[in-house]
C-alpha cells in the first residue's frame, strides 16, 4: 500500500510541477470537445483496439489448447484488464488481474503458460510500436536530423530498439538444439533454475506455432497504427508547428512506451513529462498539454472496462477460485 500510495504522490508531483511552471494546460481538453469532432474519430479508434487486440491474445492460447474460445468473451476479459490498468500502476498490471477471470478457460491450461500468454502478448504489442517507429525512423530520418539535431540520439535509440525487437522474435523460433542447451545451462543456476527453465519452455511451447506469433506481430502493427493515429488526431489542432504525421511515428511511440513503466497509474504524470521533452526535440512547446488530452480520452475509454468487470460473476481472487472448483 505504501510503495503504491509512492507512485500516485509521484504523479501528483509531476502533474503539479507541469501546472506550475506553465507546461500543461487543461483548457485544451474544453476546447477539443467543443471546437473539433476528431475525439469522436479517436474515441472509436481506441474502442476497435481494445476490440481487436483480443484475437492477438486468442492466438497465442490456442498455441496450447483445442478450445474455440469465444471472441466476444475475450473482448470482456480484455476491457476488464484496461479499466484496471487506469488505476493500478503502470500500464500493463490489469493484464495479470484479468488472468484471474481468464482461469477458467481452459482448466487444462497451466497457470505459467496463461501468465505467459498475457506477457508475450503485451510485448507483441510492443513489439508492433517499436516495428512502426523503426520503420519511420529509416523512412524519415534525414528529414528528422534537418528538423531538429537533436533528434539523432532519439532516432539512434529508435533504431537499437527495432534492432532488439527482432532479435526477440528470433528469440521465439530458435531450433530445439539450442533450447535444450539453454535448458542445460538454466538448470544449473541454484534455487531459481528450475523456475526460469519452466518459464523458458512455456514461452517456446507458443514459439512453436510461428504463424500464431507472427499473426500477433502483424495485428500489433495495424492496432498501434490506429493508436498513434488517435494521438494525432486529438493533438492536431493543437500543434503549434506543423509536423507531417509519418514524422510523428518516429517519437510518438516512445512516449507511449514510458507510459508502460510501473511508476504511476496509466503513466500518469511520467507521460506528460516525456512527451514535453519529446516535443521539444522538434520546436513544439506544448508537449504534455497534448499528451494530456490523448491521456484523458484514453482514461475515459477505459473506464467502460467497469461495466464486464460488475457484470462477471466473480470479482476476486478467492471467488476466481470457488467459481473454477464449482465449475470443475
Amino acid at each position: 500500500m505504501i510503495k503504491t500510495l509512492l507512485k500516485f504522490l509521484i504523479a501528483a508531483l509531476l502533474i503539479g510541477w507541469l501546472v506550475n511552471s506553465g507546461k500543461l494546460d487543461f483548457s485544451l481538453v474544453k476546447r477539443l470537445i467543443s471546437e473539433s469532432n476528431n475525439w469522436i474519430y479517436a474515441f472509436i479508434l481506441i474502442v476497435l483496439q481494445v476490440n481487436l487486440s483480443s484475437f492477438r491474445w486468442r492466438a497465442l492460447l490456442q498455441t496450447k489448447s483445442k478450445n474455440s474460445f469465444p471472441p466476444f468473451k475475450l473482448m470482456k476479459l480484455n476491457w476488464i484488464g484496461q479499466f484496471f490498468n487506469t488505476f493500478l500502476p503502470g500500464a500493463v498490471t490489469g493484464d495479470l488481474i484479468k488472468l484471474v477471470y481468464a482461469r477458467d478457460l481452459d482448466r487444462t491450461l497451466p497457470k505459467t503458460f496463461l501468465i505467459m500468454t498475457a506477457f508475450i502478448d503485451r510485448i507483441l504489442g510492443l513489439v508492433g510500436l517499436i516495428f512502426l517507429t523503426g520503420i519511420f525512423t529509416i523512412i524519415n530520418y534525414n528529414e528528422m536530423i534537418a528538423l531538429s539535431p537533436k533528434m539523432k540520439t532519439l532516432l539512434h535509440f529508435n533504431s537499437f530498439l527495432f534492432l532488439g525487437s527482432i532479435a526477440f522474435l528470433v528469440s521465439l523460433f530458435l531450433p530445439a538444439k539450442i533450447q535444450k542447451a539453454i535448458f542445460k545451462i538454466v538448470n544449473i543456476i541454484p534455487f531459481i533454475g528450475s523456475k526460469i527453465a519452466k518459464t523458458l519452455e512455456q514461452v517456446w511451447s507458443i514459439g512453436e506455432n510461428k504463424g500464431a506469433v507472427l499473426l500477433g506481430v502483424f495485428i500489433s502493427c495495424v492496432l498501434q497504427f490506429g493508436n498513434v493515429s488517435a494521438f494525432w488526431l486529438v493533438t492536431e489542432p493543437f500543434i503549434t508547428t506543423k509536423v507531417p504525421v509519418g514524422q510523428l511515428f518516429t517519437f510518438i511511440p516512445i512516449g507511449m512506451i514510458s507510459t508502460a513503466i510501473p511508476i504511476s497509474p496509466a503513466g500518469l504524470g511520467v507521460g506528460h513529462v516525456v512527451f514535453e521533452k519529446l516535443f521539444n526535440f522538434v520546436n513544439i512547446s506544448n508537449g504534455a498539454s497534448l499528451f494530456n488530452l490523448f491521456f484523458v480520452l484514453t482514461v475515459s475509454t477505459n473506464l467502460l472496462g467497469v461495466i464486464p468487470y460488475l457484470l462477471s460473476k466473480k470479482h476476486t481472487i478467492k471467488e476466481a477460485d470457488e467459481f473454477e472448483e464449482k465449475e470443475a
